[in-house]
């Protein structure tokens, strides 16, 4: 798999435990015992995030931005099309 032998010369796996939701998070993407961490943090607060949040978490809010944005281009163009065509 991905990294396969570059990973296994190192341990420097990280597992973060947040106490009070039992919300766990590991990361092993690098080399290095401080970028995992840092990643791991990172991920960890995003899961929080969501899980205390719902749907107004930061990552569904920007997804629902998103899917907004798409179907107002997607109006926006079908618009077009039909000015066109008439």
């Amino acid at each position: 798999g991905a990294g396969g032998q570059k990973i296994n010369k190192t341990s420097n796996r990280v597992v973060l435990v947040h106490k009070p939701t039992q919300l766990r998070v590991e990361c092993q993407d690098t080399r290095s015992l401080a970028q995992n961490r840092k990643i791991a943090r990172k991920r960890l607060r995003l899961k929080l995030d969501e899980f205390l949040n719902g749907d107004q978490s930061r990552v569904k809010v920007k997804a629902a931005k998103a899917v907004n944005k798409k179907a107002k281009a997607k109006a926006r163009n079908k618009a077009r099309r039909k000015k066109k065509a008439a």
